[in-house]
């Protein structure tokens, strides 16, 4: 007798993307059995009994012959519950219970031992992340009907008893329903001039992408200064929405909007937990930043190797993370701000009493190696504060400048030759020409930016000077001896 046979489709999500799941179900006679192939893990292996109660509960026959479930690919591994629905509907389809659609299906959902077809929000990243979301029809639970979902076609049951009612002809398409991006506000806020000085420094940074350091006694203001350009980060422009969905600051994943992130680990965070890793593969904090601002507040609270294992992806757009059994190549475009005390106690340089010694001082700024602090374009001291907060910032009108400091950046034309005269001015002055290669290019990178937010085309040697103040202001470490 031939065996009876069905294959359906389903997904696997990973950190990157998802992957279509082939679920191919065989029936033959003997003696009953029930086996899942294909890499299956134990959670996934557990479905056995769901299906066969959620099916009986549900008026159908579960058959008693040798039943055998292939999970296509078989290499990848399957650590998840949600292909019960998939497997059900394969073995329904196999053994003629319910009618055969004429169009691609995908199910994607677990079940309760009653026959009601379960699952959450945890299910949107393989529906945002799906290449296939719009070309194919989705059976998914009734709870995501409400859910933003990507365009596409989609079936949703309440019961495995709904199975037997699907429409002969492919549903009607759902349009993508993107939510609007959803900023923290702080409305209006009075600085000081030192205050405002170094808020200057962070703006450069957010519009030229400059990784900055910023060194200042406890209280002065500086994780609020950083707080603040949280609203500020310009929306996503149109090259940089893939429609699959971020990483922010407010949740592990949420769907596609123009928000870009803004991440703030704790110091206790791992290597591992930062740059990423594990098997299978999990997305670190600088591929959840990815488009936006990596924060790291007491940042030489930070274990050492944390710290240089930042150093290529502050420099490369991609970083590949090589395992025993895979390479994931990850992009790293974020922009890096840290922020930290000069000292352990954190009052060197203050109006209060510093009580650590020089050793002292200069064992806890080692944490940053000389060839991290190259990479760092702008840096900055917050030392002291008055009370005379005298400068008033209000949120929206900051948003309207950055608007028009980026478009005047990504419109403006750049004079002939410019950065070959910005280099022989760098090469010919006693206080830079002995910098570093890497360091003369932050300049000249810096200065351009310092140009655009002054709305002027041309680098003109004030601007250049400014940026020199910037980016050799960590040679204020080497001071101490």
């Amino acid at each position: 007798m031939i065996p009876k046979r069905a294959e359906v489709g389903s997904l696997l999500y990973e950190w990157n993307g998802t992957k279509e799941i082939q679920v191919e179900v065989g029936i033959r006679r003997g003696l009953p059995g029930f086996q899942i192939l294909g890499s299956a893990s134990v959670s996934t292996k557990e479905s056995k009994d769901r299906i066969r109660l959620a099916l009986e509960a549900s008026g159908f026959q579960f058959p008693l012959e040798t039943i055998i479930i292939n999970l296509k690919p078989v290499h990848i591994p399957k650590r998840m519950v949600c292909l019960d629905l998939a497997m059900a509907a394969g073995i329904l389809l196999a053994t003629g219970q319910i009618p055969s659609p004429n169009y691609p299906i995908r199910y994607l959902g677990s079940l309760g031992l009653d026959g009601r077809i379960l699952g959450g929000k945890e299910l949107l990243p393989y529906l945002w992340q799906s290449s296939e979301s719009r070309e194919h029809s989705f059976c998914l639970p009734a709870t995501l009907e409400n859910e933003p979902l990507p365009k596409g076609r989609y079936q949703f049951l309440n019961h495995l008893e709904d199975l037997k009612n699907l429409p002969v002809e492919t549903p009607n398409t759902r349009e993508m329903e993107v939510l609007p991006s959803e900023n923290t506000t702080w409305d209006t806020v009075y600085l000081d001039p030192y205050q405002m000085k170094v808020f200057q420094g962070l703006l450069y940074s957010l519009l030229g992408n400059h990784h900055s350091l910023l060194l200042g006694s406890p209280g002065s203001g500086k994780t609020m200064l950083h707080r603040m350009l949280e609203s500020l980060l310009p929306p996503k422009e149109s090259r940089d929405q893939t429609g699959q969905g971020i990483w922010t600051s407010s949740g592990e994943f949420e769907i596609p909007s123009t928000k870009r992130p803004f991440r703030s680990p704790h110091h206790s965070a791992t290597e591992v937990g930062l740059v990423g890793g594990g098997l299978p593969f999990q997305p670190g904090e600088i591929s959840k930043a990815y488009g936006g601002i990596l924060y790291l507040d007491e940042a030489l609270e930070f274990k050492d190797r944390i710290l240089e294992s930042l150093r290529m992806p502050m420099e490369d757009s991609y970083l590949e993370i090589v395992r025993m059994n895979e390479i994931t190549k990850l992009k790293t475009d974020f922009t890096l701000m840290l922020s930290a005390n000069p000292c352990p106690c954190g009052n060197y340089h203050s109006y209060q009493t510093c009580h650590c010694s020089l050793q002292k001082i200069r064992l806890y700024l080692q944490k940053i190696s000389g060839a991290f602090l190259d990479r760092i374009t702008i840096f900055q001291t917050l030392f002291e504060t008055t009370n005379d907060r005298c400068i008033k910032l209000e949120e929206l009108k900051m948003r309207i400048v950055l608007r028009d400091r980026f478009l005047f950046r990504n419109s403006r034309l750049v004079p002939e030759n410019e950065e070959k005269k910005v280099q022989k001015i760098l090469d010919t002055e006693q206080q830079t020409k002995q910098l570093s290669l890497r360091k003369k290019k932050q300049i000249i990178s810096l200065a351009r930016t310092i140009a655009d937010w002054n709305l002027s085309s041309r680098t003109k040697e004030v601007h250049i000077w400014e940026a020199v103040e910037y980016c050799i202001g960590y040679q204020w470490i080497y001071s101490l001896g």
